[in-house]
């Protein structure tokens, strides 16, 4: 759910990939609608909708960079706080058709349909143990949250030719040069 990133480094809300795409209502409701995400009708995306829809985006970045060891549980545990004050309301079902039990988007108007989806997937991610895999590169102004294809879970960088390729240089820089 994210579109850009803090910079891992400084861990504030500068954003360095572009333009936030939740910036405005118009802007949320275009990612939702490119993202089939429901907004329930007729109600029009608000700014509360847009600092919420963030809150969740944030949150979940937050618990995604505590996979890559890029967080402590101090971070941890507040991400949780707002997440659960961002899904008051959100709208969520579960459903029992099939194997296992699934989560859908319930009705609603708004933001609430498409936060309880995004909310569900982030809950099914966390129960089957996927969730462990999301991370967040921790390379010098990226920050991007990425999914670790690595066999045995230990994957590091969004790109081993961008960011990893880089701070090897740098670290193989500095052994050669002293630190900078």
């Amino acid at each position: 759910m994210h579109a850009t990133g803090p910079s891992a480094r400084r861990r504030s809300p500068v954003l360095v990939h572009g333009a936030d795409l939740f910036a405005t209502p118009a802007a949320l409701a275009e990612w939702l609608r490119r993202h089939d995400l429901p907004a329930g009708e007729p109600a029009p995306l608000t700014g509360a909708d847009v600092r919420r829809a963030v809150a969740v985006r944030e949150g979940l970045r937050t618990l995604a960079a505590v996979n890559g060891g890029g967080h402590g549980e101090t971070a941890a545990e507040g991400a949780r706080r707002a997440l659960d004050a961002a899904a008051q309301g959100a709208a969520i079902e579960v459903r029992f058709g099939g194997r296992r039990p699934r989560f859908v988007a319930g009705p609603g108007t708004g933001l609430a349909p498409a936060l309880g989806r995004v909310l569900a997937i982030a809950a099914t991610a966390m129960i089957d143990g996927s969730w462990a895999r999301l991370k967040v590169c921790p390379g010098e102004d990226c920050g991007w949250a990425f999914y670790d294809h690595s066999r045995n879970g230990s994957g590091r960088w969004c790109s081993m030719a961008v960011c990893g390729g880089r701070a090897k240089a740098r670290a193989h820089y500095q052994r050669r040069h002293g630190s900078a």
